[in-house]
């Protein structure tokens, strides 16, 4: 399983429901006595979740254990911290669970030391995923050969996208080509795309994304509806895997059309839309779509949030980005994640970015080096230092893409 995000939503509810989705995949882990669990990046929302949520995490995790199941993670982009100040540090100190991303580097070359699994002679290695796709780096250093050349059963976890098994609806996503990892794996459990999907290409056999084991954002709610994770079985060298959908609350679609209504008239809509759907402990997105008579704030969106909880619905939420007032104008709004609102500013204003000689895309570069500039202070780090490393950072990745002279000369004007 993979993005799980728990602790994400603001909504208590949406955020209960992520939480017992998690809660019942190990459920039925547990009744299908699997061997081991992997989480590919992003088990929690943040690298510091909320005590309540940690708590909940921890008694499943603590649940495994009794079980002697064994849970290997690496972080995601939004679990990782650069200081290494994450809960998944703590999990792994108190057993558990087992990150399987350490490794030493030697000449430039970085070695994965892996995990391996006694009850099956498995051997579990993975890279972590880092905001803006900086994990890259780490995939330039990765000694290929050494993994490749190592006999017996091995999984690869990775957070990443990977270049050729993108949908177009992730076009804007950084990537990396799926030669960045390496061959003869039985496995690849990927994670970082929120849509599932199972792979191969040549060498590459099993690479798969479970998805986000529940949506993370109203349009995720829009387009998958629910999440789930893969139940996967090796034997006499043949793999098998079946896709677990969890459904914890089923998402019902309500879309009303508008046609120049009155903001007074909403509610009538909303009731003829509805039909004979049943709501019952749903969570239900009204769609509006169309020309409004009127202003957005004149809606009642109270009042008809409450006659469809009276109808069953466990939670409304709202769609309003295709209305049109009588100018004509798009009304949007900020449902959109904080990394997909920063990556559309950027794409929108990146004509005004003059990159002579940069040898990446201009979004790619924007988008690591904003990054760059916002790493974490460390614990004890005095805030000279810390001003230091940032700007020698700085100057050595302009540099690498032959743009500290633009920036020597900017800076000069």
């Amino acid at each position: 399983m993979a993005d799980l995000h728990l602790g994400g939503w603001r909504e208590d509810t949406l955020r209960e429901v992520g939480i017992k989705a998690f809660e019942k995949a190990i459920d039925i882990s547990i009744d299908e006595n699997v061997d081991f669990i992997l989480i590919s990046g992003d088990l929690f929302d943040s690298s510091n979740p909320t005590i309540d949520v940690m708590a909940r995490a921890a008694k499943k995790l603590y649940e495994l254990k009794l079980k002697g199941i064994i849970v290997y993670v690496i972080e995601g982009s939004h679990d990782f911290s650069p200081t290494g100040r994450t809960i998944l540090k703590v999990f792994q100190e108190a057993g558990l669970l087992k990150r399987v991303t350490s490794g030493e580097e030697k000449e430039g070359k970085l070695t994965l030391k892996g995990v391996l699994n006694e009850k099956t002679k498995t051997n579990i290695y993975g890279i972590p995923g880092l905001r803006g796709s900086l994990e890259k780096a780490t995939y330039n250093s990765l000694n290929r050969d050494e993994l490749e050349k190592q006999e017996g059963k091995k999984i690869f976890l990775f957070h990443s996208a990977i270049e050729e098994f993108k949908s177009n609806d992730f076009y804007h996503m950084e990537s990396m080509p799926i030669s960045f990892l390496p061959k003869g794996f039985i496995y690849y459990a990927g994670g970082h795309i929120h849509e599932r999907g199972e792979f191969e290409l040549g060498e590459y056999k099993n690479v798969v994304f479970p998805g986000a084991l529940f949506p993370n954002n109203i349009d995720e709610l829009l387009s998958f509806r629910g999440g789930g994770f893969y139940l996967v079985e090796h034997s006499d060298g043949l793999l098998n895997k079946t896709y677990i959908p969890i459904t914890i609350a089923p998402v019902v679609l309500l879309e009303v059309k508008l046609e120049c209504t009155n903001p007074i008239n909403i509610e009538e809509k909303v009731r003829n839309s509805l039909d004979k759907t049943c709501l019952k402990d749903s969570i239900v997105i009204v769609k509006f779509k169309g020309k409004l008579d009127g202003n957005i704030s004149d809606i009642n969106f109270k009042k008809i949030s409450l006659f469809l909880e009276d109808k069953g619905a466990l939670l409304v939420k709202r769609d309003t980005r295709d209305i049109k007032t009588k100018e004509f104008k798009e009304i949007k709004n900020s449902s959109m994640t904080k990394e997909k609102l920063e990556e559309e500013v950027i794409t929108r204003h990146k004509d005004q970015i003059l990159l002579k000689e940069c040898r990446m895309e201009t979004v790619s570069f924007v988008k690591s080096f904003m990054n760059l500039l916002s790493r974490e202070k460390k614990e004890g780090e005095k805030k000279e230092d810390y001003t230091n490393s940032v700007l020698n950072d700085s100057i050595e990745y302009l540099s690498k893409n032959n743009l500290l002279e633009d920036f020597n000369e900017t800076s000069n004007t």
